[in-house]
């Protein structure tokens, strides 16, 4: 994966803020982030996020938030629709505590994110998801930064996956050439989260 020129905007909002005044007007790539509450149910996060990002486009687009419609197919990417809505790339990651969206309008794109955690055995997850080569990469870091390493590549790993409208399998060489050939960059998130953006 490559890395793009220039941050990513992460704007943090919450289903109260105003959109016009939070709305990215030049920038064809930002995140947004909601805080949500911190347990594994993402039923109240789901909702915050799809708040957010209808107010969002609706402000952008020039409608109201209740006329913009997202759907969601499995394996597929977030959709958005409104009257005379262009077609823009969304994907959007949720944790306890935290969620975002990324909104690209150039093309697809993918975010993921996840929480910082104690040291486990991720070497099985790295060798057989994202190959060979990256578990023993990873295997080379520092004992005391391995699991970060991990996280953060398991975060890219993921991002990329989205933005080619991909599910979790297996690593392999045809995949490894697709994901190589995408840009990504490493959100500044809050302390204990890590993440990333993903577009072609």
């Amino acid at each position: 994966m490559r890395t793009p020129t220039g941050p990513v905007p992460v704007v943090q909002v919450d289903t109260g803020s105003p959109w016009s005044a939070l709305v990215p007007r030049s920038e064809p790539l930002f995140v947004i982030a909601v805080k949500t509450p911190d347990n594994p149910d993402r039923t109240v996060a789901r909702q915050a996020i799809r708040t957010c990002l209808t107010g969002i486009l609706g402000e952008m687009w020039g409608c109201e938030p209740a006329d913009v419609t997202l759907t969601h197919t499995p394996g597929q990417p977030l959709r958005a629709q409104g009257p005379h809505s262009p077609e823009w790339g969304l994907s959007v990651s949720h944790e306890a505590g935290l969620s975002v969206a990324a909104v690209n309008r150039l093309g697809p794109v993918g975010v993921d994110i996840v929480c910082e955690s104690p040291a486990f055995d991720w070497h099985a997850v790295a060798h057989d998801y994202m190959g060979p080569a990256m578990a023993r990469q990873l295997a080379s870091q520092p004992l005391v930064s391995q699991n970060q390493q991990f996280l953060r590549a398991w975060a890219r790993h993921e991002a990329g996956l989205k933005c080619l409208s991909l599910g979790l399998v297996e690593w392999s060489p045809a995949l490894q050439s697709r994901l190589a050939a995408l840009q990504v960059v490493d959100l500044e998130l809050p302390a204990g989260w890590l993440g990333t953006i993903v577009c072609p």
